[in-house]
C-alpha cells in the first residue's frame, strides 16, 4: 500500500537583517529573538547531522522510540518535528480537566527510522498520543495494541528543514510494564533508495499485520 505525502509544512528556516545602529528597540529585540531560534535550530539540525553515516538503508531495521512527554535531547529533534501537535495533546488533556502533567508534556511516545547521509538525512516519524490515534488491532496474547497514528517525514539539509504530513501509519504499543520481545512483535522500516521510498511493515505476535506494509516515495523537490 503506497501513502501519499503532503507537504503542508512548509520548508523552516530563520533570517536576521543586522538592524542599523539606529534601528528602533523593537526590531532589534524581534532580531535578537529570531537569532536565538536560529541558535536553537542549528542545534536540533547539528543533532541529526551528527550522526555516523547509515550502511545499508534498504535493510529492514525495528522502529526506535522516544518519550516525548519528558523533554530530553535525545528527544528534541523528534519533538520538534511534531511540536505543534504536543501542544494539542496538552490542551486535550487540560480541556477535560487531567492537569497531571503541568510540569511536561501530557502522554506521548514517538517511533522514528531515520537515515543518515552526508547532504541529507531523512526521518520517518509516527506519534502516539490518546486523542490522535485509533486502535487497529489487540495482541492480548502479545501484550500490545497496534495503532494507526499521525505520520510525519522531516528533511534535512543545512540549517533547512522540510516537514511533511504522510498521513497515518502503525504504530506498535506495548502494554504498561510489558518487556519488548522484538522476535514475536516489532514494528519496523527500511529506504529503497533506487525508488527514494520509505517502507514500513508490523509483526504482532509473529504475524504480519495486514494494512501496515506502507509506501511512502519521497518526491524531489
Amino acid at each position: 500500500m503506497e501513502a501519499s505525502v503532503a507537504s503542508t509544512h512548509q520548508i523552516q528556516y530563520i533570517r536576521c537583517w543586522e538592524a542599523a545602529a539606529s534601528a528602533l528597540p523593537a526590531r532589534r529585540a524581534l532580531c535578537s529573538v529570531a537569532a536565538s531560534l536560529m541558535m536553537m535550530m542549528i542545534e536540533i539540525v547539528g543533532a541529526v547531522e551528527a550522526r555516523p553515516l547509515t550502511p545499508d538503508p534498504g535493510a529492514w531495521r525495528p522502529m526506535a522510540y522516544a518519550d516525548l512527554q519528558r523533554p530530553s535531547a535525545q528527544a528534541a529533534t523528534y519533538l520538534d518535528i511534531w511540536k505543534d501537535a504536543v501542544d494539542s495533546n496538552n490542551r486535550a488533556y487540560a480541556a477535560a480537566g487531567d492537569r497531571r502533567f503541568t510540569a511536561g508534556n501530557a502522554p506521548a511516545t514517538e517511533a522514528h527510522f531515520v537515515i543518515w547521509s552526508t547532504r541529507r538525512s531523512v526521518v520517518l516519524s509516527v506519534l502516539d498520543t490518546a486523542p490522535g490515534c485509533t486502535v487497529k488491532q489487540v495482541g492480548v496474547h502479545a501484550h500490545a495494541t497496534v495503532k494507526l497514528c499521525p505520520t510525519r517525514v522531516a528533511i534535512y539539509e543545512g540549517i533547512q528543514v522540510r516537514t511533511m504530513d504522510a498521513g497515518r501509519s502503525c504504530f506498535l504499543e506495548l502494554a504498561p510494564g510489558a518487556p519488548p520481545d522484538p522476535a514475536a512483535s516489532v514494528a519496523y522500516a527500511s529506504y529503497d533508495v533506487a525508488a527514494r521510498t520509505l517502507k514500513t511493515g508490523m509483526i504482532l505476535d509473529h504475524r504480519a499485520v495486514e494494512g501496515c506494509s506502507l509506501d511512502i516515495p519521497l518526491h524531489r523537490q
